[in-house]
């Protein structure tokens, strides 16, 4: 059993291969991202699971379940994204960080939003050294579609915030400033 009180939360965690809804908990006032980055510990506990093939219909359809079971432990490296929990609060004051939006890709969809990351950074230093799991708030998820430009793209579901594991996404795309970059190229507005 837990050593410290916890909080039970539904959660959905997408990886490669499987949709996998269940419940994870949470110390009170940590984030799902704190839970994720927690060192020496390799798995991430979820109860009442249902796995799904990997997919994007939410809710699932009854007869898409493949297994469930009371416990399963999901080794965290091979996490992609998660919605559910709460989102986690950065450790340095707000006056010091600085929303950018960007997208990662994950094979054939795309999660956009906003990352906080300390002011001045760049964003690719900031990648390069940040803990793997990290908060991504305003997101939008949108599903890339052949012969059909990113611009074009519309979100095929929102959240207010999803944890995105930043080791896993096969590419980023910061969104460009506006000064003298054509905006319409992005997801971004």
């Amino acid at each position: 059993m837990y050593r410290q009180p916890r909080e039970a939360f539904e959660a959905r965690v997408h990886t490669p291969v499987h949709r996998i809804y269940g419940q994870i908990y949470l110390i009170p006032g940590s984030g799902t991202a704190d839970l994720l980055n927690a060192e020496g510990k390799l798995y991430l506990p979820v109860t009442g699971a249902m796995l799904y093939e990997a997919g994007h219909k939410h809710p699932p359809e009854v007869d898409e379940l493949k297994a469930s079971s009371a416990f399963v432990a999901l080794q965290k490296t091979h996490l992609r994204w998660l919605v559910g929990g709460r989102p986690a609060t950065p450790r340095t004051s707000k006056g010091m960080l600085e929303p950018k939006r960007l997208a990662l890709l994950y094979g054939s969809y795309l999660l956009a939003g906003s990352l906080e990351i300390p002011k001045g950074v760049r964003l690719s230093d900031y990648l390069s050294s940040a803990k793997p799991f990290q908060t991504l708030h305003a997101a939008g998820l949108y599903l890339l579609e052949p012969h059909k430009p990113v611009v074009e793209l519309a979100p095929y579901e929102t959240f207010e915030f999803v944890t995105v594991n930043l080791h896993q996404a096969e590419g980023v795309v910061e969104a460009p400033s506006g000064q003298g970059q054509d905006t319409r190229l992005t997801l971004f507005g």
